[in-house]
């Protein structure tokens, strides 16, 4: 069975965190103290930001973003396959927020796949993402 995404990127913060720290500030800093609620194939769970990078299962009340995907189009658009904008045109991935908060959210994610480029240890996540 395929791990689930709030658990790949549970172990993903962990991993930028230790491995890479300068970017994971980078990724913290970017998000701020936003909460992003995200579902991926009907799997929800949370970002949020402030001291530290957490992935909550759950949506929070308090989610000033929400996102809904796939599995597929996160992989689609990782692998270069569909530039995000056109996944976001599309309707493959649905964006739901203040242009404020939809903007902070897309530099947040920016920095994150920066950081995760730099972290050594990501490559088997994203194996673990393809395994579904």
């Amino acid at each position: 069975m395929a791990e689930s995404v709030s658990e790949l990127l549970r172990r993903s913060v962990r991993q930028l965190e230790t491995e890479v720290p300068d970017s994971y500030r980078h990724t913290l800093d970017a998000l701020g103290p936003l909460a992003v609620a995200l579902s991926v194939d009907g799997e929800r769970f949370s970002l949020s930001g402030g001291d530290r990078l957490v992935v909550t299962d759950g949506e929070p009340a308090d989610a000033a973003v929400s996102i809904t995907t796939s599995r597929a189009t996160m992989l689609d658009v990782l692998d270069a396959h569909v530039a995000l904008t056109d996944a976001v045109e599309a309707g493959a991935v649905e964006v739901r927020g203040s242009l404020e908060h939809v903007l902070r959210a897309h530099d947040t994610l920016r920095a994150y796949v920066h950081a995760a480029t730099r972290a050594p240890s990501h490559h088997g996540l994203l194996d673990a993402l393809r395994a579904s």
